[in-house]
């Protein structure tokens, strides 16, 4: 699939001032992330309305999505080179801390491992992936 072809799959997208529109939309989705996750553990809810709350978040972090994507699209090719370095480098090692987690989880010296957590994982790996690749081109 070209780029054109896969850029009809996404929805339009106004374009973003720099990076201010995507930061702005992470709080915005992060926000609605814990508010979700406040909701389910301190408010009683039958099934229905628990699933409903659970799955409150997916609109903002969908959009988000796309204007990230829509951001890297805008990039020159060495900064996509950089970036997709970047997220390589975070997608092994979030995968490596996961299962280290879950051996950790077996040996009973941890919690239970949370979304959070994940994407915390993710978020500081993307940054380190980052630096790492953008030392490497210098």
């Amino acid at each position: 699939m070209t780029e054109i072809q896969a850029d009809r799959l996404l929805p339009a997208c106004p374009p973003a001032t720099g990076g201010t529109a995507v930061i702005l939309t992470a709080l915005f989705a992060a926000a609605v992330d814990i508010g979700a996750s406040l909701m389910l553990r301190y408010l009683d809810l039958s099934t229905a309305p628990r699933i409903g709350v659970a799955l409150l978040p997916i609109p903002a972090n969908v959009w988000l999505l796309v204007m990230i994507v829509r951001s890297v699209r805008r990039l020159d090719e060495f900064q996509k080179r950089v970036h997709l370095e970047a997220v390589v480098i975070a997608f092994l090692a979030t995968g490596l801390a996961v299962f280290i987690y879950g051996y950790l989880q077996k040996a009973e010296v941890v919690g239970a491992l949370n979304m959070a957590m994940v994407w915390g994982f993710m978020g500081i790996f993307y940054a380190l992936g980052y630096v790492i690749s953008a030392r490497h081109y210098r």
